[in-house]
């Protein structure tokens, strides 16, 4: 109610309020407006509940008031729409889920566009494919697939969209025996910059099919995707979190998860998150079977605060065990290194960051310290030729950051600059950094250069796959990382 109340408050003030909220590009929703099908719409900011729904974020720091939300609900709108904002050089934002950590990436103070009216989930005749719309969260199209009996590669928490998610690579409980998110898309349906409707996919526009997987969206509107299916039973797992005192065994045993799994239906998630009274730790854990296997023996026997690992779950059951839905108040930013393995001196060099930055944290009105391990096993062996490389397997840690105030960001964010830069020398010293491993899209931070994601080679094709697919550099009104 808060949150509402904030947005009404900021709309009273911009309709004669002293401290004015400026909608700049109103006369461009209007013309829009004038030019849509009634498969779409436009709201407009006076309109305050349905405003807040389709522009708000993870992070508050990700919001920004928008000059109106054109929510489209066919591609012949959207090539519409692309057009108006290539012919008036308009700024403009494309969301799907909301997760986006960095401020601009999908947020606007011009055309915001929401992907939720494209919600469909079509499954093939032979139930080996479904195409799914990107405007749907995770959880939206597991509670569709279920009562098939079926799945896709997809998140691993409930919040996350299908759009940002899938173009940035996609990890996944799945991952260790299908490869990531991206991996398992057959086409992709995209609007170009110019208004053209098409397809990528291996045997069409197979440049520009690399180049969306992990490429982000830097080529275009994409609708919806079409990914591999595969059966689902049940599940084991679920999230134990452990005292301070419990840290370096469980930190032991994330390492020897990773030395010794050799099953891919096995999964595990450490997260270290600091505070003033010291370092807990909140695994979650995953097998793609209805019963415990013997890997994770390996945390038995260290001393919990609280259990929820069942055996014999429902898929959609262990994914909503893990909330990950829409926090309304707080700042915050992901940032991420990767690695070949762990080592035990760089798992202390974690923990200490844990425990240094989280003691601290409330002096620079800090939320959250964390930083999740993920041991996955060789994925690499289903990488699929994509603009993120990923054949090597490395394993991604991702940083997040919570705070409350603004003025307080810039501290936040050099100093999870600082601690990646420290992490990453660490990893160099114990020799399981390779200048292969690039940041994973989805936990980059803002400011992250295209070599530093995708490789020098794999930069320098997406820059010449832009000028043929977006010479006017259209998506470039859109934020995003730079290429």
């Amino acid at each position: 109610m808060g949150r509402v109340l904030a947005v009404l408050g900021a709309l009273a003030l911009g309709f004669g309020g002293t401290h004015a909220t400026v909608f700049p590009y109103t006369s461009i929703c209007q013309q829009i407006n004038g030019n849509i099908t009634s498969a779409s719409d436009v709201i407009f900011p006076l309109q305050a509940l349905t405003y807040q729904k389709e522009t708000e974020h993870w992070f508050l720091s990700s919001d920004q008031n928008a000059s109106c939300v054109v929510r489209v609900g066919s591609a012949r709108d959207i090539a519409r729409v692309l057009q108006i904002i290539r012919d008036t050089q308009t700024p403009f934002a494309v969301q799907s889920g909301g997760h986006a950590s960095n401020p601009g990436f999908s947020s606007t103070t011009g055309v915001h566009i929401s992907l939720s009216l494209l919600d469909q989930v079509v499954l093939s005749p032979d139930r080996k494919t479904v195409e799914i719309g990107f405007g749907q969260t995770w959880a939206d199209v597991y509670d569709k697939l279920e009562p098939l009996g079926l799945n896709v590669v997809g998140g691993r928490v409930i919040g996350p969209g299908i759009g940002g998610f899938t173009l940035g690579g996609g990890y996944s409980w799945k991952t260790n025996q299908f490869g990531l998110t991206c991996d398992t898309v057959e086409l992709f349906n995209i609007v170009l910059p110019n208004g053209t409707i098409t397809t990528a996919s291996p045997t069409y526009n197979q440049d520009l099919f690399w180049a969306l997987k992990g490429g982000k969206n830097r080529f275009g509107i994409v609708t919806s995707a079409v990914m591999r299916t595969h059966p689902q039973g049940h599940v084991w797992g679920g999230l134990r979190i452990y005292p301070s005192t419990s840290v370096p065994a469980v930190l032991n045993a994330t390492r020897l998860f990773q030395t010794e799994n050799t099953d891919p239906k096995a999964g595990l998630i450490t997260t270290l998150e600091g505070g003033p009274l010291g370092t807990t730790a909140l695994v979650l854990m995953f097998y793609d079977g209805p019963e415990k296997p013997p890997i994770f023996d390996l945390f038995d026997g260290i001393p919990f605060l609280t259990s929820s690992t069942l055996p014999n779950r429902e898929w959609t059951n262990f994914i909503a065990s893990f909330p990950a839905e829409l926090k309304l108040n707080l700042r915050g930013t992901f940032a991420s290194v990767s690695t070949s393995t762990f080592t035990a001196r760089f798992l202390e060099a974690i923990k200490n960051e844990t425990d240094t930055i989280g003691l601290t944290k409330g002096l620079r009105s800090g939320m959250t310290v964390s930083y999740d391990i993920e041991p996955f096993t060789q994925y690499g062996v289903h990488a699929t030729d994509s603009a993120f490389p990923h054949a090597d397997s490395p394993l991604p840690l991702n940083l997040y950051f919570s705070w409350a105030s603004s003025i307080h960001d810039e501290y936040w964010y050099n100093r999870m600059k600082q601690s990646l830069a420290h992490l990453k020398q660490v990893a160099i010293e114990e020799g399981i950094y390779s200048d292969s491993f690039t940041s994973y899209p989805n936990y980059a931070i803002s400011g992250t250069t295209a070599e530093e994601l995708y490789g020098a080679a794999n930069a320098e094709r997406l820059r010449e796959l832009r000028d043929i697919y977006d010479p006017a550099k259209v998506m470039d009104l859109a934020g995003g990382f730079e290429i």
